[in-house]
């Protein structure tokens, strides 16, 4: 099946990757159809276009005659476009009066305000940024699908419609490979309907195959994702979503990104996350009030059960045990969430400056929880019958910019119990692996030293209350342009103006970093924290270490800032945040 999913990952115009870490089936397209990428390009490399780069202005009383395209914008009209204008990567917006005489193409940004424009031709817009690179000193375009994200996310669609509407039938990955279900697949219609200017609905039926097989009563090998959505606007919108699922979710979703995580499972057996049963529905109201800001307020009835491990096949170490799967406090759980983003990044990609501003609060509330007799009372105190809990999640992170090839960039995360009965065992947290923190053992802060029951000493269960981390990065670009391409001579593409390379490397970050955080029980007993405090800074575990990131893949090397630990060796395949 893996090998099957990859081949077709390799042949299709769109990888389809599934969001399924918090019961959700959030189905987005990471590149362009090939026919329009190559649409694009033509269009840009053409002779008679007009190219520019950059936040670009057309003020009124101005005209552009010809062609545009501009890249990376964005890009503000309030002029006269004398013929079709084509925005990559980047928005674009119209002030009253401007007008375009043929065509308008905005793709991997959105187009505002069209209303106000007097606009000859069509006009399209597409999400999805154009991958591409650059050859003959940056004065043409040549596509370059990144090759990265579809290998670790395979799958393959049929699409049909037109650009207003689309249908689909897609087949990838529902996740990551993991020790509960292997490889999980989802399969299914996707549908995205235009009911009428800027008023949208979209309905994804998927189900889920399960291929790591258990025949137990508790789980079956087969799962579903259903979602519906009505959306009004394109810049600004707001919409209400519903969604019912039956779906394995992890414990801690929050340190390394799911595509590492299912492939240090796959190929080396190690699962650095746990895992629950999680059934019900959702609904879920959203507004974007500002381009840079996103709230959402989430109802959720949630049936969550444990899952035991399985047996998955892997590449290496394929007679190894797995980590055993702690169980969880099992029930029906009623939640409350509210959610705020403030994304002010140049880049969601590839950000060198900007901030972004993640917090979500949560209040949950359970009639029929049945708590595990194997917690300890010195980890937290007896769970009642009627239960209620709140917990708080954040992440804040800078970009900067210091110089033309050198960046510093600082990342805070935390959160956890904020009120109510203690949490749930799903709910709980700890500190200590490849991320945040490679310098330190998996689970190094997990608050389970009193833990006796083998079931999750075994397991090295995350039990902690709260957990906060503080990650500092210094990056240093160094150019390559190097390229290679068996089919033509040793000359590099971008200096013969050929076809394109088989491969690539223009440049790599040389990375210096440091870590430094805590995850801990909150009271007032022994090896506990008071409420409103934060653990001693020399309690916490602390880090250093450097690496080269090519694009996203890196190489890393970390050293604890403890006596006796040893230097840690760590694959990256993102950046670190």
């Amino acid at each position: 099946m893996i090998t099957l999913l990859l081949a077709l990952a390799m042949v299709q115009d769109t990888t389809i990757v599934i969001h399924a870490e918090s019961s959700s089936a959030t189905l987005e397209a990471r590149a362009l159809p090939r026919v329009v990428s190559e649409e694009i390009i033509r269009f840009y490399n053409a002779p008679g276009t007009t190219r520019l780069v950059g936040r670009t202005r057309l003020p009124r009383g101005n005209e552009w005659r010809g062609n545009v395209a501009v890249r990376n914008g964005p890009v503000l009209v309030a002029g006269r476009v004398q013929g079709s204008l084509v925005v990559i990567n980047g928005d674009l917006l119209f002030e009253t009066g401007a007008e375009v005489t043929g065509d308008v193409i905005v793709v991997g940004g959105t187009a505002d305000d069209t209303a106000k424009a007097r606009i000859g031709g069509e006009v399209r817009q597409y999400r999805e940024p154009l991958l591409y690179r650059l050859r003959k000193d940056g004065d043409e375009l040549v596509y370059a699908p990144n090759l990265r994200v579809r290998l670790w996310n395979p799958g393959a669609q049929v699409s049909w419609g037109t650009a207003d509407s689309r249908s689909a039938l897609t087949i990838a990955t529902g996740g990551t490979f993991n020790r509960i279900e292997g490889l999980p697949v989802v399969f299914g219609p996707l549908f995205d309907w235009k009911l009428q200017r800027n008023f949208r609905m979209r309905v994804d039926a998927l189900g889920v195959f399960r291929s790591a097989g258990d025949l137990s009563d508790r789980r079956s090998d087969l799962g579903y994702m259903f979602r519906s959505e009505l959306r009004a606007g394109d810049v600004r919108p707001v919409g209400l979503a519903l969604r019912a699922f039956d779906v394995v979710s992890p414990v801690e979703d929050w340190g390394l990104h799911s595509a590492e995580i299912g492939w240090s499972a796959f190929l080396f057996g190690r699962d650095y996350r746990d895992y629950y049963l999680n059934k019900g529905w959702a609904a879920r109201a959203f507004a974007q009030p500002e381009r840079q800001i996103s709230l959402a307020v989430e109802l959720r009835r949630e049936w969550q059960t444990s899952v035991t491990t399985q047996d998955p096949w892997t590449v290496f170490r394929n007679s190894d045990k797995w980590r055993p799967n702690p169980p969880i406090d099992e029930g029906h759980f009623t939640t409350i969430a509210t959610s705020a983003v403030l994304d002010a990044r140049n880049d969601p990609e590839e950000p060198t400056s900007g901030w972004l501003v993640r917090a979500t609060l949560e209040n949950s509330r359970s009639t029929d929880v049945v708590p595990n007799s194997g917690v300890p009372a010195t980890v937290r105190d007896p769970i009642p019958n009627r239960y209620q809990f709140d917990r708080l999640f954040f992440d804040v992170r800078n970009y900067s910019r210091i110089s033309p090839g050198g960046r510093v960039n600082v990342r805070l995360t935390g959160g956890g119990w904020i009120g109510g009965d203690p949490l749930p065992l799903q709910r709980r947290l700890s500190l200590g692996g490849p991320d945040p923190m490679p310098g330190h053992a998996f689970r190094a802060a997990g608050c389970n030293n009193a833990f006796t029951d083998p079931t999750f000493t075994e397991a090295n269960v995350a039990a902690c209350d709260r957990v906060i981390t503080f990650q500092t990065e210094y990056r240093g670009h160094v150019k390559l342009n190097w390229s290679y391409n068996p089919s033509k001579d040793d000359k590099p593409e971008r200096d013969e103006g050929g076809g394109p390379s088989f491969f690539w490397l223009e440049g790599l970050d040389v990375v210096v970093f440091a870590d430094a955080g805590q995850a801990w029980l909150v009271g007032n007993g022994p090896g506990h924290v008071p409420t409103g405090k934060l653990p001693a800074f020399s309690s916490w575990l602390v880090d250093a270490g450097l690496g080269v990131d090519w694009g996203g893949f890196g190489v890393y090397i970390a050293k604890a800032v403890t006596t006796g630990e040893r230097l840690r060796f760590t694959v990256r395949l993102d950046h670190r945040f």
